[in-house]
């Protein structure tokens, strides 16, 4: 079951098939990610996927990993390189015909054997830079719960 989650997660995702989100990922999911998305609720990651799905015309997986203990709690990743191009409208963008790469990491906290938590993390900066330029509001300050507090630096 547990490389299920991960493989599953991107299976899923890769062929535009949402619907095996619905064993893998908690209905309540918190969802954090650089290209705007921060709520609560699987169906509404969904439909955030659909809108990369738009203009996806390859994810690979690059990377994945997962661990659980016994009772099915943990915390695993899972890295995609997606090949994009900006040939239709995307998230009220108009389309441009520009194409690039961008790799991602998907990183999972699992409670119960389901998805609780993904915290999104662009390694790359094609995507979002081609967004900003193009005026597309991206988060600031997001600040996610730590495992540990780091010490104050400037104190």
């Amino acid at each position: 079951m547990a490389e299920e989650i991960t493989r599953e997660f991107y299976e899923g995702f890769q062929r535009g098939k949402l619907d095996r989100w619905d064993a893998l990922i908690a209905e309540d999911v918190l969802v954090n990610s650089p290209a705007g998305f921060d709520q609560h609720g699987l169906e509404a990651f969904k439909e955030f996927a659909v809108g990369f799905l738009g203009i996806a015309k390859q994810i690979d997986l690059v990377d994945e990993h997962l661990a659980l203990d016994g009772d099915g709690d943990g915390r695993g990743f899972i890295t995609f390189n997606l090949h994009w191009k900006h040939d239709r409208e995307f998230f009220g963008l108009a389309p441009t015909g520009r194409e690039g790469t961008s790799v991602e990491t998907a990183l999972l906290t699992v409670r119960d054997h389901r998805i609780v938590r993904i915290d999104v993390a662009d390694n790359t900066v094609d995507l979002p830079i081609y967004l900003w330029a193009r005026r597309w509001a991206n988060p600031h300050n997001i600040n996610p719960e730590p495992l540990i507090v780091g010490i104050r630096r400037d104190a």
